[in-house]
């Protein structure tokens, strides 16, 4: 009995001792967002041309800020092989310290278009297209007549049944997503019906 009786308070003591650290705990919490962080970090030194000179007289700050590029230069990549243009040298080129081994590596294998594709071979595209559209995909045919995917998609276009099984494809994989990420999918259209309004 007298065992209950000591027990009790001291029981008390130590669950509001508990709870008084807890609190303690939440707020003092501290982060990066501080008013002292964040000034130290937003001091950025200025820029040169703003700077007062040591010499004591007045001085022009001549800031300018970037402007279009003019349309009378053309590009060396857009002028035609045989123009007299191609000869003058690039001013990137001569500027010092530049070398092409500096350069950091592409980032796929560099290539050449081909324009090898007859008339006959694109009625066979769209042929096979039109005939299995399950088995000759646009990986197969431009794999099996060395051109590119987007190549594959202007040239012929599937068929509305293909179309259709896809779309019934694709609504019972929407069945299976969770409220966060249809949420989420909601989001990326509304976001894409805003781009060309700005």
């Amino acid at each position: 009995m007298s065992h209950a009786v000591t027990r009790k308070p001291v029981v008390g003591f130590l669950s509001s001792r508990l709870s008084h650290s807890v609190t303690v705990i939440l707020n003092s919490c501290r982060d990066e967002s501080t008013h002292g962080r964040t000034k130290q970090r937003l001091r950025v030194k200025p820029e040169a041309s703003f700077t007062q000179s040591s010499a004591r007289q007045d001085h022009i700050v001549f800031n300018p800020p970037s402007s279009a590029p003019s349309v009378y230069h053309t590009p060396r990549k857009f002028l035609p092989r045989n123009d007299q243009r191609q000869t003058f040298s690039s001013p990137i080129s001569e500027s010092p310290g530049f070398s092409k081994k500096e350069l950091p590596p592409p980032v796929r294998k560099p290539y050449e278009k081909k324009y090898h594709l007859t008339e006959a071979d694109i009625a066979e595209i769209r042929r096979l297209r039109k005939k299995d559209p399950s088995l000759w995909t646009r990986e197969k045919l431009a794999k099996k007549f060395d051109c590119s995917n987007m190549f594959i998609a202007i040239v012929c276009e599937a068929s509305l049944e293909h179309k259709e099984k896809q779309l019934r494809i694709l609504e019972a994989v929407k069945s299976r997503w969770g409220r966060r990420r249809r949420e989420a999918r909601e989001d990326r259209t509304r976001r894409r019906e805003t781009w060309g309004r700005d």
